[in-house]
């Protein structure tokens, strides 16, 4: 097409940076090649893992959506049973997690730990960071294939259980999330208020519940560690296994502490991990896990308006800790 050009940000290609040849390249023919020209769009975000559209003049939420849209790679979905702290902003779009500027979110696929996770993920930069806070992206077939052998062959034979608990109502809690917002409730996990809604909700999505103390809401799913992608048939590491460990080496060693201390009593403890059988993830597991994931991170800058959709399956992201503002949103789809 003579009115883009492609690049990419480093040798892995991945993802294919999308951008106008000139300045007389507007929004409105973004989007008619979007539409016109859908096959070659969606067989390079196959090919790549990833599209990253840049200079388009993409400036509101409505631009962002129309865009998705016009891409079409299927329904939206909504951010229903995740974990991570996020505001609904408008339909379809969410904030990126809000979880503390210092913490650095490590590569995971988007709900990897629920049967109904989205085939692709949306990324829309509102307001760049002052410093830092980049979508690093990975690719998931290469994490597979560099993890040790017995590792994957581990998790692939037994597979993973993922257990969370969340509050009802709690001022004490309320005042930690207005400090620093981190655990939700579960009427925001799963969008209302009716403990009725969320038990046909978890049924829906086989996903194991009780009701502990207090009305917390404990929930637990098994799921793969590995996956096979429907159309290319490659293998894929494909989890968030590190990420219900709340791993030193992600949080930092005074907010682990800090949670084994206040998250003390059974019913409070906010994630778990395991094997599906309840053997426990050896230390030395998680941090080659952790190593893998860190040696297969790729970053690059944000800039105002920029758009990225990844392949959920083929393509990991993360998030890298920031100074300043910044507001990044996020759509998924099916």
């Amino acid at each position: 097409m003579k009115k883009i050009q492609t690049t990419f940000f480093n040798s892995e290609k991945i993802p294919l940076v999308i951008e106008p040849v000139d300045t007389h390249v507007s929004y409105d023919d973004l989007l008619t090649m979007l539409r016109e020209d859908n096959a070659y769009f969606k067989k390079n975000l196959l090919a790549h893992g990833g599209l990253f559209f840049r200079n388009f003049h993409i400036n509101t939420i409505n631009h962002f959506i129309e865009m998705m849209k016009a891409l079409n790679t299927g329904e939206f979905v909504d951010y229903v049973g995740g974990g991570s702290p996020r505001s609904k902003i408008q339909g379809c779009v969410y904030t990126s997690t809000e979880a503390p500027p210092p913490i650095k979110i490590h590569l995971h696929n988007e709900l990897s730990f629920s049967d109904n996770y989205p085939k692709h993920i949306y990324f829309y930069c509102e307001t760049p960071p002052q410093q830092g806070g980049e979508t690093f992206i990975g690719d998931a077939r290469k994490i597979y294939q560099s993890m040790d052998r017995s590792v994957k062959e581990k998790f692939a034979e037994k597979g993973i259980k993922y257990i969370s608990r969340y509050y009802y109502k709690s001022k004490l809690m309320d005042f930690i999330n207005s400090i620093q917002r981190g655990h939700k409730t579960w009427i925001d996990v799963f969008e209302t208020e009716s403990k009725k809604d969320v038990e046909n909700k978890c049924a829906q999505n086989n996903i194991g519940f009780k009701w502990n103390k207090n009305d917390w809401l404990e929930i637990s799913r098994l799921r793969p560690a590995l996956h096979i992608h429907p159309e290319t048939q490659e293998t894929v590491w494909f989890n968030q296994v590190h990420q219900f460990d709340h791993h030193p080496r992600l949080i930092g060693w005074w907010r682990h502490i800090a949670m084994k201390l206040f998250y003390c009593q059974r019913y409070m403890k906010v994630d778990e991990v395991s094997y599906a059988d309840g053997e426990k993830i050896s230390h030395q597991e998680m941090n080659h896990v952790i190593d893998i994931l860190d040696k297969h991170s790729l970053y690059f800058p944000w800039k105002k308006g920029d758009v990225m959709v990844l392949d959920n399956i083929l393509t990991m992201h993360g998030r890298a800790p920031f100074k300043g503002k910044r507001k990044i949103l996020t759509a998924m789809t099916n």
